[in-house]
């Protein structure tokens, strides 16, 4: 595994997914680091006094913002497969039930963000009721939040350095400077590669001035996204997990999303569905055991 190996959510939505503008309210297994233990929003990293890295913050966050811009504009040129799970976890802490839904996603010409199912199992959840018509399973957000032209929305405060994985990270801690009821924006914490000074990993929420983002079906907010090296310089997610509870019938039941993009290939030669990747992307070894946090 090289330093660059290593390892936010929706079913479906419009091109806001990828694009770096502020969400518009309409509402991620853990990987090689420690999830948090509270199921709602973790706190950042330990507080410690950090060294100043050998570059300075502010062109740490300038470079890594760059660095977003040229995702954005990357990924509109892939398409990729993508899977939702919605798992309600047992008093041991392992899945009971689940559903899964599969799709295949790219860009249209006219910017949106298209869909086309590959596959839904049948579902063996016990106590939750999802109609199979239901597509707003987790709320609807920016693939890449921190875009240049997002970076005045924002205070963005250095942490200091971790290890992650294989690689050694700067951390940050990212919050909105002003809220408002028309958008949402990411509150949270992002790792940023020591060499290739590139987001690695986030764990956050989208917040508005009412409260945090969630869809209208489920209560996910909190997500642990892990990113994906794909090709030579791009970043785009691998993995992604919220833990959380839903009422039920006045009782409360631990549910838990997962979702895994894979398969990126450039547009115009993208495979028929169900056909093999031609070059798996590098990434973390994700958790061996899904349910164990």
């Amino acid at each position: 595994m090289t330093r660059h190996s290593i390892h936010l959510a929706v079913l479906c939505a419009m091109a806001s997914v990828l694009a770096a503008m502020p969400l518009t309210v309409g509402a991620q297994d853990a990987g090689p680091m420690q999830p948090p233990a509270s199921t709602r929003f973790p706190p950042p990293p330990p507080p410690s006094k950090p060294d100043p890295p050998s570059i300075p913050p502010e062109e740490i966050i300038r470079r890594f913002a760059a660095k977003e811009d040229e995702m954005v504009r990357a990924i509109l040129g892939y398409t990729f497969q993508k899977s939702v799970r919605i798992q309600e976890i047992g008093p041991d802490n392992k899945p009971t039930g689940q559903l899964e839904i599969v799709t295949q996603e790219w860009i249209s010409p006219d910017g949106k963000l298209m869909a086309k199912p590959l596959r839904r199992p049948p579902a063996t959840l016990h106590k939750l009721d999802i109609e199979r018509g239901d597509s707003d399973l987790l709320a609807a957000t920016p693939l890449f939040p921190l875009t240049t032209s997002q970076l005045p929305k924002y205070e963005i405060s250095f942490g200091g350095k971790q290890p992650l994985d294989e690689l050694s990270a700067y951390f940050f801690t990212v919050k909105p400077r002003a809220l408002d009821r028309a958008h949402a924006y990411f509150s949270g914490t992002v790792w940023v590669d020591e060499q290739d000074l590139v987001i690695v990993k986030l764990i956050g929420k989208w917040v508005t001035e009412t409260g945090d983002v969630t869809s209208s079906v489920l209560p996910f907010s909190v997500f642990e996204t892990y990113r994906q090296q794909v090709g030579k310089n791009l970043w785009f997610p691998a993995y992604s997990r919220s833990d959380d509870t839903a009422d039920v019938g006045g009782v409360s039941v631990p549910i838990r999303a997962i979702v895994r993009w894979s398969d990126f290939t450039p547009a115009s030669s993208a495979p028929a569905a169900g056909a093999p990747a031609t070059d798996a992307p590098r990434m973390s070894a994700p958790p061996q055991n899904p349910a164990k946090p």
